[in-house]
């Protein structure tokens, strides 16, 4: 059964805030910035993961230009490329299923 993951960030570096992210399993990820309710998508393949110290660039890319960006906790990000990959592998199994 996919479910979609649903988990609040706190932003940090210049973007200071919260984010919503729900990791959908058929690929998206949306992003809701809780400060002006603006919505960010991606296809996890559009997706790159840039830690940079005490944080991490999360980078939305289609083909060479930057559609959004966030800093993350290095925490944060690891959790989300942990859910990410899980919803990649559920995926992966219901198609083998079918």
């Amino acid at each position: 059964m996919m479910l979609v993951e649903q988990r609040n960030f706190t932003l940090c570096g210049n973007q200071q805030g919260n984010a919503c992210v729900r990791v959908i399993p058929t690929g998206k990820l949306e992003v809701i910035i809780a400060d002006d309710d603006s919505l960010c998508e991606a296809e996890f393949s559009q997706l790159w993961f840039n830690k940079a110290g005490m944080k991490t660039l999360l980078v939305c890319r289609e083909q060479e230009q930057v559609c959004w960006q966030l800093d993350l906790t290095n925490k944060d990000a690891k959790e989300l490329e942990a859910l990410i990959e899980s919803a990649q592998e559920e995926f992966e199994i219901l198609m083998r299923a079918l």
